[in-house]
C-alpha cells in the first residue's frame, strides 16, 4: 500500500521541481534583459519581477541581486548557471570538431560574434558593476579566468588539427584569441562605432586568422 501512495508523492515532487526550475529560468532571463538595458545599479528587483511576471518576493527568493547578475550571465552564455564551461555548449563543440585550424578559427569567430551580440550588453553591465563592488569583482575575475582557461584548451585542440602558427608561444595565441573575441571588442565596434553585425563578423574572422593561422594555411 505504501508503494502505491509513494508514486503520486514522487510525481508531485518532480512537478514542483520542474515548476521551480522554470520559474528560476524565467527570473534569470528577465534579470538578464533588465541588467543589459539599465545596468546593475539601475535595475531593481521590482523591474525584474514585472518583466518575469512574478512577485517581487519570488525574485528575492532567487536573489540577491548580485547573484542574479552572475547567474543571468552564465545562463545566457552557457545555457545554465554554476560555472559550466562554454566548451560544453553544442555550438562550441561543433567548432572544435572542425578538421583543420582554419575552419576552427572561422567557426570560433562566428560563434563569438553570435554570442557577443546576445550577451554583450549584459557583459558590460557586469564589468561596470565590478568596478564598485568587491564581491562582483571577484566573481567577474573568476569568470574571466575560466574563459582564459577555455581558450588555452581551444588553442591546444586547434594546434592538434594542424595549421596553427608556431612562431609564437601557444599561450600567446590563446590569449590573443581571447582578447579579439571578447565582448569588449563588440562593444567598441558595434555599439560605439556603429558597425553592423555583418561587418563585425567579417573583421573578427579576418583578424583571428591573421593572429593565429600559420602563413600559407
Amino acid at each position: 500500500m505504501a508503494m502505491e501512495t509513494s508514486r503520486p508523492r514522487r510525481y508531485r515532487s518532480a512537478l514542483r521541481e520542474e515548476q521551480a526550475y522554470a520559474t528560476r529560468q524565467r527570473v534569470l532571463e528577465s534579470a538578464g534583459r533588465c541588467f543589459a538595458a539599465k545596468g546593475f545599479t539601475g535595475t531593481t528587483l521590482s523591474a525584474i519581477a514585472a518583466d518575469a511576471g512574478v512577485s517581487v518576493e519570488t525574485v528575492q527568493a532567487h536573489g540577491p541581486k548580485k547573484r542574479l547578475l552572475l547567474a543571468a550571465l552564465e545562463t545566457a552564455s552557457a545555457g545554465e548557471e554554476g560555472g559550466r564551461s562554454i566548451l560544453e555548449v553544442p555550438e562550441a563543440q561543433a567548432v572544435l570538431a572542425q578538421e583543420d585550424a582554419r575552419a576552427g578559427l572561422l567557426g570560433l569567430a562566428s560563434f563569438a560574434a553570435e554570442l557577443n551580440g546576445r550577451i554583450g550588453r549584459l557583459w558590460q553591465a557586469m564589468a561596470a558593476a565590478a568596478q564598485g563592488d568587491p564581491e562582483i569583482a571577484s566573481a567577474h575575475a573568476d569568470l574571466q579566468e575560466r574563459i582564459r582557461t577555455d581558450f588555452l584548451k581551444v588553442a591546444g585542440l586547434l594546434q592538434q588539427r594542424g595549421g596553427l602558427r608556431s612562431d609564437v608561444p601557444l599561450e600567446e595565441v590563446a590569449l590573443t584569441l581571447w582578447l579579439l573575441t571578447s565582448p569588449h571588442q563588440y562593444e567598441h565596434l558595434v555599439v560605439q562605432a556603429g558597425w553592423t553585425p555583418q561587418r563585425y563578423l567579417a573583421w573578427l574572422q579576418r583578424v583571428v586568422l591573421e593572429a593565429a593561422l600559420a602563413p600559407g594555411k
